[in-house]
């Protein structure tokens, strides 16, 4: 007896309905037993009651050829009966081509695949919650650093859409946008601190080098000075450099203010000062701003003698001699520089005054030496004479001429004088 089956099913199913397949024959069996093949393969996990497949819960890995025979005669199937199972697409994926590091400047191909019944019609691409465009391939040519970021697609079919899971573009760049800050960004006084903090953008990760001039002077994003002096003015930059290149940021100005030093006076001429002529004092210093004021003193003096940088002494005298020095002063403090001697080649009155007093004091020398000289020649003089006064306090007992008239006797020291 020759057994005729055939399989009544519908032709098309959606996902998560329920179908019923029923193997029919135009014989008459006595308590049959039938089994089902799906593909060719028996089916053992689906629920079979006598001539009936029951499908609970249709799913997409339904679909396929069905085929029914009895047992005993599984040599005799029916005709293969195809049941097409409709559902939204899943499986959704994203494969990046080309698949390696993607370097700024180069191109990216984002290809979306996924599993839908019927074939999906629309394909929709996001840049995170941002809508890109349509298709199957989504293409970036010349990818930038703003390209990176997480990318999904969105597939769409008559009965409903899946997504992928995010993909994230990983764009490499070297440094850009590198800049310096200070901090504090107010005036730097000598002797306060500084930070100065280096700012880029690059993938992968930069390493800083900093510069003072073209002068390296340390690594990292912060370069600081502690206890800030004049020296440390300049223009400084920073270097942010990684494996795809380097990138310096535009210079900075470190300006150190600070109290005027390494104050010092010149005088012109140079040469020897002459009584009479002129000189000029001239004060220079060293400060940051710049010296505003210059006060003169004479070293003695209590009140200034002058101000400017300058200090002129008109036809110089004696009055105008010592030592001379200047005070500099600008908004953070002031300095005195070293006294400067002013002395010029001359006689000044002091010295007519002296050499009078030395010649004085010569002629009063020799004119004691002279008196004495003459005392003793006077007193040597005196000695020859001497014989007629040596009987004076002897008594003379001789006879001695009768005394003459005093008269005579002057009168005769008179004729002997003429003689």
């Amino acid at each position: 007896m020759t057994v005729e089956l055939h399989v009544e099913a519908p032709g098309e199913v959606r996902e998560a309905e329920t179908a019923d397949l029923t193997c029919k024959t135009t014989c008459s069996l006595t308590d049959p037993t039938f089994i089902w093949y799906k593909d060719g393969r028996p089916l053992t996990t689906k629920t079979i009651k006598n001539n009936q497949l029951h499908l609970q819960t249709v799913s997409s890995e339904d679909a396929g050829s069905y085929s029914c025979a009895v047992r005993g005669s599984q040599h005799l199937r029916s005709t293969a009966h195809s049941l097409r199972v409709r559902y939204s697409p899943k499986n959704v994926s994203v494969s990046i081509s080309p698949s390696g590091e993607i370097v700024e400047g180069s191109s990216v191909t984002l290809t979306c695949s996924s599993d839908g019944n019927p074939p999906v019609k629309i394909y929709t691409w996001l840049k995170g919650s941002t809508s890109l465009g349509e298709g199957k391939t989504y293409s970036i040519p010349n990818i930038r650093s703003e390209d990176s970021g997480e990318y999904t697609c969105q597939s769409r079919n008559d009965h409903g859409e899946g997504n992928s899971t995010a993909v994230h573009l990983n764009v490499l760049y070297p440094p850009k946008r590198v800049s310096v800050s200070i901090s504090p960004s107010d005036e730097l006084v000598e002797g306060t601190s500084v930070n100065l903090t280096c700012r880029s953008d690059a993938n992968p990760p930069e390493t800083t080098i900093w510069f003072k001039g073209s002068t390296s002077v340390g690594e990292g994003k912060t370069y600081s000075i502690v206890n800030i002096t004049s020296e440390d003015s300049g223009e400084y930059t920073c270097q942010s450099r990684n494996d795809l290149g380097e990138r310096n940021s535009t210079a900075v100005q470190i300006n150190v203010l600070y109290p005027p030093k390494n104050i010092s006076v010149s005088i012109s001429p140079s040469g020897e000062i002459v009584e009479g002529s002129s000189v000029t004092l001239t004060c220079s210093s060293d400060g940051n701003p710049s010296v505003k004021i210059y006060t003169w003193f004479k070293e003695g003096g209590t009140s200034p003698v002058g101000s400017g940088q300058n200090y002129s002494i008109i036809n110089i005298t004696a009055d105008h001699t010592g030592l001379y020095y200047c005070e500099a002063q600008n908004d953070h403090g002031a300095q005195r520089s070293a006294g400067v001697p002013v002395f010029f080649k001359g006689y000044p009155v002091i010295l007519y005054v002296a050499l009078g007093v030395g010649l004085c004091f010569i002629f009063f020398v020799f004119l004691t030496l002279w008196r004495c000289s003459e005392s003793r020649r006077k007193r040597q003089d005196g000695t020859v004479d001497q014989p007629i006064y040596s009987n004076e306090g002897h008594e003379d007992h001789s006879a001695r001429p009768p005394p003459e008239d005093e008269s005579s006797v002057y009168a005769n020291d008179a004729v002997s004088s003429r003689h």
